[in-house]
């Protein structure tokens, strides 16, 4: 192919090879500028002229001009290319460039004027300036923001400007031909499979498609894509999605770049989103109210609107100028912003708003104390202006004027006890008044459900309340004489058919009982959780008072076992039985005997235990006909030994016994293939339920006293290890014990006062008694350990020093001897200290373990040794020795001691 008819590709060539052995960087730029060149390539503006000449020129006879179009795509753009690279390629043109941004990030290429206007004059193309300078997207937008962003590429960042996006790479021309070839066969062969694009995938698509409809929904209600992070189209997280592709905008394919900006053309804005947000709240109210009056302060604006623009008008030269333009389509020009005057309120009609919005407030709800923190009320935040004039009146002497109109207002308004007790007081005083009105018949406020119990708090405590308090409750009823004589007939009288009860009660006409599933929501209450928060309080309320939980007596009408001492389960199950038997025995049926399998298995377990149940269960069981005697005649037969199989099982218990001194057999044992272990457990089990023969008891307790102990077995099986370890007359000898069994050994000594006399009298027998001294057999080591270095160290900080309290971060000689001396007293309370190491230490100071806290022993040495040297105490020290001497009966009585000896005494 000749080139005479293209002399500037000729030219273009020798320019690369002059720029490639000028610029290291000639090869990067060279990539980008093909990247750009290859994208004004496939837009085929009418205003190029040169490009369609060049590619006539260069075209070989007889070949077809679309396929000639896509192979000579590089010829055709060559000099552009190289023209283009070699402007990118120059340093002073990217300084040029970051200046140029005016240190802002670029919203289009408009933004950076030299970049349209100098490659519009480079390449000969006037027009050319007005096509680049309102693109938003592509390589050389990226290669321009890159620039600003780090600063013309200077340092470690300079490797991210040449950085071409996979999305915005030029297509191979293998790729292009091949689809041209594709789409000339389809008329008679159909058209191939597409092949995908390179960083294209299906489910990346298909997942940009779903965000980009989500993104749509939002954008047709509230106008833009402004979104917070965590907004939500549905179950979608389009706020993720958006900060997502806003994060990699500058990677995206063109299409997906150009749907983005079709649906918002702002989403992709280089200041904060939060900014722009501020912007639309203040281009809706212009919408709504019309134009600005910045001279004024911007009046009828929200306060934080107007202080929002007026925040823009002083800071008006540092905005973006895409800012600048949004913020001149709203009227708040240059002009304007110099004119501008905040957005102040002036503090008397401030306070004269919220007074009128406070006495509004109280019209409506009776009181003030209903107004918590966070109640914003005519869109005044009322809630927080009454908690700070509550906290200026316990600053001020005088109370203000706008105080006092409170105080005419709402005289409880600030009370001086808390203001949850005032809210509930008007809340059960307005429900009692409308009571009586019969004008709260079926109607019940939120949070009722607790009046039973604080009502009950009011009676129990009600001499320890403020008189004032006592004068409120004279007013719905309470007085000391009623709190003292009659608190259920007053709650019952307040609170007798509030939504708990009376739900209660439905329920129990409906069931019978009361005891609901703890999910139980009846109508939408949650009944459930109300009677178990009941149950509750009747627990605290009977350990701390001794008396009857005041809405218990209200249950108890309806359910009398409504909180029974067993498991409500069973009460549901026997609640069921009784119904059926009722039904039964009314219909002529079998009652009982009709049961379904689960409640038929619930008696058949009733009558098996029935001598473990409590009284009061025995006494509800009679009621549906189970009885003791019906209970020993429901139950399965045991199965029986034979006498001559007994023997032999005793024998088999004896020769366990003569074996290991003891039949705390674990239940796994078998013995000459007899389940001994086994046999043993069921035993113990029947023991337990008041069913083992004397006969047998008795010659088991003859072959083991403690065959069956009241303690758990687990420890008796312990103690028969230890037992088994002992030699000699004289108990447990000093060193001769596995390590496990002699930490079993402290732990009884330590809960030695919880043990029962039995197990006391058993530990005593093998001479262990709460501060008997007991060794532990030493490890065996395979190999010998040198000695810890730690030691000599010590040794040099406790000559120096005169202690072994240092700080943790100590080091003696670049040795850790602070981490160090703390390990070892980690090991010496785990008892896994060896015993050289103990008495090495010991000899230094005897106070290097102490058995109260490190820092107390830090700062006594601290103390020490200022008071030695005769200076003066610091305040802190000062502080602590009043401390100690403030505290001196809690002390122990070594440091007590210690006290003394530094001049400090209780």
């Amino acid at each position: 192919m000749g080139l005479a008819g293209c002399p500037e590709v000729v030219q273009a060539q020798a320019d690369h090879r002059r720029l490639l052995r000028r610029s290291p960087v000639a090869g990067s730029a060279f990539e980008v500028a093909e990247a750009v060149t290859a994208w004004w390539w496939a837009q085929e503006w009418p205003e190029e002229r040169l490009w369609p000449m060049r590619l006539d020129a260069a075209m070989l006879a007889g070949e077809d001009p679309q396929r000639w179009r896509i192979l000579a795509r590089d010829l055709v753009t060559y000099p552009e290319t190289v023209a283009l690279a070699t402007l990118l390629a120059s340093r002073a043109w990217r300084l040029r460039v970051a200046a140029d941004g005016g240190g802002h990030l670029p919203y289009r290429l408009t933004d950076v004027p030299c970049v349209p206007g100098e490659l519009g004059h480079r390449l000969r193309r006037s027009w050319l300036t007005e096509r680049l300078a309102g693109c938003t997207h592509g390589a050389l937008f990226a290669w321009t923001y890159q620039c600003i962003r780090t600063e013309g590429g200077s340092g470690d960042d300079e490797q991210r400007l040449w950085q071409v996006p996979l999305a915005l790479r030029p297509r191979p021309l293998a790729d292009v031909l091949a689809g041209y070839q594709r789409r000339q066969t389809a008329g008679t062969e159909g058209l191939p499979a597409q092949k995908r694009l390179r960083g294209h995938s299906v489910h990346a698509e298909g997942a940009f498609a779903a965000g980009l409809a989500h993104a749509r929904t939002y954008a047709a209600q509230h106008g833009h894509l402004a979104t917070q992070r965590d907004t939500r189209v549905g179950s979608f997280a389009l706020g993720k999605w958006v900060h997502n592709q806003q994060a990699h905008a500058l990677v995206l394919p063109e299409e997906k770049a150009a749907a983005l900006k079709e649906v918002d053309p702002w989403w992709n804005i280089p200041w904060s989103v939060k900014w722009q947000r501020s912007y639309y709240r203040a281009r809706d109210h212009v919408r709504r109210h019309g134009p600005l009056n910045a001279a004024d302060g911007f009046p009828d604006t929200h306060m934080l609107t107007g202080e929002w623009l007026y925040l823009q008008c002083t800071d008006y030269s540092s905005l973006h100028p895409e800012q600048r333009r949004l913020l001149a389509d709203i009227g708040l020009t240059a002009q304007a912003a110099g004119s501008a005057r905040p957005r102040r309120t002036s503090r008397t009609a401030g306070i004269d708003k919220a007074v009128d919005c406070a006495r509004a407030f109280a019209a409506e709800h009776g009181c003030l104390a209903l107004a918590t923190k966070n109640i914003s009320y005519q869109g005044f935040l009322l809630g927080k202006w009454l908690t700070a004039q509550r906290c200026l009146t316990r600053r001020q002497d005088e109370p203000g004027a706008h105080l006092q109109v409170l105080d005419a207002i709402d005289v409880w308004w600030n009370p001086p006890w808390p203001l949850a007790w005032q809210r509930t007081w008007h809340l059960i005083r307005a429900h009692a008044r409308d009571r009586r009105q019969g004008a709260a018949e079926g109607s019940w406020p939120d949070g009722s459900d607790g009046w039973a119990t604080w009502l009950s708090v009011q009676c129990t405590g009600y001499k320890q309340l403020h008189p004032l308090q006592q004068r409120l409750l004279a007013e719905i009823g309470i007085t000391a004489e009623t709190a003292a004589a009659c608190p259920h007939e007053i709650i019952a009288q307040l609170c007798g058919t509030g939504p708990g009860l009376a739900h209660a009660r439905t329920y129990a006409a409906a069931h019978g009982h009361l005891a609901t599933p703890l999910k139980a929501c009846p109508e939408g209450f949650p009944l459930g959780r109300w009677l178990s928060e009941q149950r509750h309080q009747a627990r605290e309320h009977h350990r701390s008072t001794g008396g009857t939980w005041p809405v218990s007596t209200l249950l108890a009408a309806l359910d009398p076992w409504w909180n029974p001492t067993w498991s409500l389960e069973w009460q549901r199950n026997w609640s069921r039985v009784r119904e059926r038997s009722e039904s039964a025995a009314g219909g002529g049926g079998s009652g009982i005997a009709d049961l379904e399998k689960e409640l038929a298995d619930w008696l058949r377990r009733q009558c098996t235990g029935y001598g473990t149940l409590h009284p009061e269960q025995h006494r509800l069981l009679t009621k549906i006909g189970i009885t003791a005697e019906t209970a020993r005649a429901a139950q399965p037969p045991a199965p029986r030994v034979g006498p001559g199989l007994l023997d032999t099982v005793l024998a088999q218990a004896r020769a366990y016994a003569a074996g290991y001194g003891h039949i705390a057999a674990p239940v796994s044992t078998v013995l000459d293939g007899f389940p001994l272990g086994k046999w043993l457990a069921w035993q113990r089990r029947r023991a337990g339920q008041g069913r083992l023969s004397p006969t047998r008891a008795e010659a088991l307790t003859l072959i083991d006293p403690w065959w069956n102990p009241p303690w758990p077995l687990q420890w008796q099986q312990a103690y028969h290890r230890l037992r088994t370890e002992a030699t000699g007359a004289d108990g447990v000898p000093a060193t001769n014990l596995p390590r496990g069994l002699c930490r079993w050994i402290r732990v009884q000594q330590e809960s030695w006062e919880h043990l029962h006399p039995g197990q006391q009298d058993l530990l005593t027998a093998l001479g262990i008694t709460p501060h008997a001294v007991v060794g532990e057999r030493p490890a065996p080591a395979t190999r010998s350990y040198p000695a810890s270095p730690g030691i000599d160290h010590a040794r040099a900080y406790a000559a120096q020093h005169g202690h072994l309290t240092p700080d943790k971060h100590t080091r003696q000689d670049g040795f850790p001897l602070g981490r160090w001396l703390g390990q070892q007293r980690r090991k010496a309370r785990a008892g896994v200290l060896s015993t050289a190491t103990i008495e090495a230490l010991t000899a230094l100071d005897p106070w290097w373990n102490p058995p109260w806290p490190y820092t107390w022993h830090r700062t006594w040495q601290q103390y020490r040794a200022t008071t030695s040297g005769n200076e003066p105490a610091p305040d802190t020290l000062q502080h602590w020795a009043n401390t100690q001497r403030a505290q001196w009966s809690t002390l122990h009585p070594d440091q007590q001691h210690l006290l003394t000896h530094i001049g400090i005494a209780g």
